[in-house]
């Protein structure tokens, strides 16, 4: 491939000496330039807050979004505006903040500000380059060519270092945002921030054309049981198979290298080590030991393959390879391994993880863009690289000096400027990739950018349009080629839904006849499961069937067709029995609307009434009339009509049903509350909670509660009570029905 970003040291002419002198005044002066800068913020604090205090305040208290605005933009204080912008523009060395709030719960938020190095964001892993007369820059890649790279520091400087002074160049694991900014702000003023980032989240009316921003629940979910006994220990797992023609026994990879084949027994289940990658693995952000295939004719052919990041001679390098099982396919066999595949990379994230065997016996092999963000160099578009593609390779033969034959029929053997290993390109992250047992097809989920994640149908030849679209969304026309198919996805979601898709299987199993033909799927940070019928107009019938306690990392199939989850947080791997699931859409009926949808009139009062106001016949006409929900704006998930700032509210309004409620109906309150809420339904109370909700919650009514309902006139009575930073409320009554 080009040179691109070369993060390798310079073998000849080096006149910079031994390097480890220089990196460890490197790490001595980084570490003192945070320590210096932590300690600027701390002076002048009237109090000594640790991390501890932020993160216990913060998840205590809501805070205000307007004021924490405010100090998102102060670059003297907080300093998030230095490194973020929020509004897709990617000024700056940290990611966009644009619907961060759907990204990360609250506790989430609060982690990533007071641990920046814990999970650094992908395509935001900081770089250090070393130049050869002696001077040390560290930044986040923003662009690189043949001939120089381009960084961006924590202060939001550009600097442009020419290949042929890099001396010295490797990814480090700490974050470019150093620990202790919050030390500059009150845990008041902490609280504040993190309600403006959570109230940052994608807005319906934003979303493309084609995508999806809510995908209905099922009406009977899936369940979902761990496969192994507790007994079984997987740290972050990657990727988990069953042995071919051994079904009692498993592999399973861990994100660090290590690898185990695991026995399913009646007297507890068995672990033992495979292969052991950790010296090798990168570790840190999306790197690691990713993907795992065993040869089509195993265990008469004992060949696996592998793959997974290393750095060599600083430079972070994809590779594929191939190994081989011991004589009784139960082991490795110790053989030294055999490369395939040595892929250069930009930055260390987008590097893809997938590898399968086709039905044609052919290795499909998936390549992320590898970065930086929004991919500047076009590597999706760009068919002289392997960056950004599915590639197809004959392990079984060899092509001049290659370890591997190039199929003949692969769609770019024999085009000038193309890679002839490229079967289909235009991906940013095509993390997982199966094939469906019956048809062939090819079912991908590449994980998007900032706005939409996507679900394709591939075939040979296509180009899936990253980065000229993203999801349905055109996305940039600095690669646009006149004349140039598209190939739209099956299905794209919003960031209201998730952020990062699992591609999964096609159900062809025995125990679930409803399920055989939908394909099954996730997101991985979101944890929703969803399933679609596996067509190319699917997605518009696309069901959310469960959620999962764990983010899911990948998706296995056993040998009789039947899908698990693997869970990369609990390490465990999870057996879904959709034979549980009721495929039937339930539909939201709304019996008194919420502001979600639309305006709906409220008689309140910030007076303290009467003591019989919740009643149904209580004479509320002096009360002044305006539309729900009441709040402040920048309230996360809250749909703000009238502005609210006192302590106490008090709402009432009227809603009609034609008939009695059938009590066979699934009742829900729906209550979105900031802070302290009591709903009255005609005169009883049916709800009393404190603190606070990021977006709308169902509360199912009990017994109690459904039969205050009756045919004609009801009345909703609500008393909120605010104790500080933003507020909201908003209540309804709702149903979910299947669709018959």
């Amino acid at each position: 491939m080009p040179a691109a970003f070369s993060i390798a040291r310079r073998t000849t002419g080096r006149p910079g000496g031994d390097i480890a002198p220089r990196l460890r005044l490197f790490s001595v002066a980084f570490v003192a330039l945070n320590a210096a800068c932590a300690l600027t913020r701390v002076v002048g604090q009237t109090a000594s807050a640790v991390p501890a205090d932020y993160a216990s305040y913060a998840a205590e208290h809501r805070g205000d979004a307007d004021r924490g605005q405010k100090l998102f933009a102060d670059g003297g204080r907080a300093l998030c505006s230095t490194c973020h912008s929020v509004d897709r523009t990617h000024r700056g060395a940290g990611p966009d903040l644009f619907a961060i709030g759907d990204k990360f719960d609250r506790a989430g938020l609060i982690r990533a500000v007071l641990e920046p190095s814990r999970d650094i964001a992908v395509g935001y892993g900081a770089t250090v380059v070393l130049t050869v007369d002696g001077l040390s820059h560290v930044g986040v890649v923003q662009r690189a060519t043949d001939d120089w790279i381009e960084l961006i520091d924590d202060q939001g400087k550009t600097i442009r270092v020419p290949h042929e002074e890099i001396d010295e160049s490797f990814p480090r694991d700490t974050s470019l945002m150093p620990e202790g900014l919050q030390s500059n702000l009150s845990v008041e003023e902490f609280a504040d921030l993190i309600a403006y980032l959570q109230s940052l989240r994608q807005a319906d009316d934003e979303a493309a054309a084609g995508a999806r921003t809510e995908i209905p629940p099922a009406a009977t979910p899936v369940e979902l049981t761990s496969l192994f006994d507790d007994g079984v220990q997987i740290e972050l797992p990657t990727w988990c198979g069953q042995v071919p023609d051994h079904p009692g026994w498993f592999l399973a990879l861990e994100q660090f290298g290590k690898s185990w084949l695991i026995e399913r027994r009646a007297d507890g289940d068995r672990q033992q080590p495979f292969l052991d990658l950790s010296e090798k693995v990168r570790r840190g952000g999306a790197t690691g030991l990713l993907g795992f295939a065993f040869h089509p004719q195993f265990p008469a052919d004992r060949r696996y393959f592998v793959k997974y990041q290393r750095v060599e001679n600083g430079q972070l390098v994809t590779v594929v390879e191939q190994g081989l099982f011991a004589e009784d396919a139960l082991a490795e066999s110790g053989q030294a391994r055999k490369l395939l595949l040595d892929m250069p990379g930009v930055t260390q994230d987008h590097n893809g993880g997938c590898l399968e065997f086709g039905p044609d016996g052919m290795l499909y092999v998936g390549m992320g863009d590898t970065g930086p963000q929004r991919d500047p160099r076009g590597h999706g578009q760009n068919l002289d690289t392997l960056l950004g593609k599915i590639l197809r390779i004959d392990v079984d033969g060899a092509t001049g000096d290659r370890p591997y034959a190039v199929p003949a029929d692969n769609p770019f053997v024999g085009r000038q400027g193309a890679r002839p290993e490229i079967w289909a390109y235009g991906f940013r992250e095509p993390w997982r990739f199966t094939f469906d047992r019956a048809t062939g097809e090819l079912w991908v989920g590449d994980v998007g950018q900032d706005q939409y994640e996507e679900v394709d149908l591939v075939g040979g030849g296509e180009n899936q349009g990253w980065n000229v679209f993203e999801g349905h969304a055109p996305f940039s026309d600095q690669y646009r080629r006149e004349g140039e198919v598209y190939v739209s996805p099956v299905l794209s979601y919003s960031r209201r839904l998730g952020v990062s898709v699992t591609g999964g299987y096609v159900y062809r199993g025995a125990r679930a006849q409803s399920m055989v033909g939908w394909y099954v799927f996730a997101d991985f940070e979101s944890r929703r499961i969803w399933a679609m019928p596996a067509r190319r107009d699917g997605g518009a019938e696309a069901i959310e069937i469960g959620r999962c306690e764990s983010r899911v990392s990948s998706f296995m199939q056993d040998l009789a067709g039947e899908l698990y989850a693997v869970g990369f947080d609990s390490g465990k791997i999870y057996h879904l029995d959709l034979a549980t699931v009721d495929r039937r859409p339930l539909a939201m009926i709304a019996m008194a609307d919420t502001a979600e949808q639309g305006a709906v009139l409220w008689r309140y009062t910030q007076d303290a009434p009467e003591e019989d106001w919740p009643a149904i016949d209580y004479d509320d006409a002096d009360w002044r009339l305006a539309p729900g929900g009441f709040g402040t704006a920048g309230t996360p998930g809250a749909v703000v009509r009238t502005d609210w700032r006192t302590d106490d509210v008090w709402l009432r309004r009227e809603f009609t049903l034609a008939a009695d409620v059938d009590q066979r109906s699934r009742l829900f309150l729906r209550l979105h509350h900031d802070e302290e809420a009591v709903v009255y339904l005609n005169g009883r109370e049916i709800c009393s909670v404190g603190g606070w909700t990021s977006g709308y919650q169902d509360i199912p009514l009990d017994e109690t509660a459904r039969r205050q309902l009756r045919a004609g006139r009801n009345v909703l009575a609500v008393h909120c009570r605010q104790h500080g930073g933003g507020q909201y409320i908003d209540a309804g009554i709702v149903s979910y029905e299947t669709a018959q």
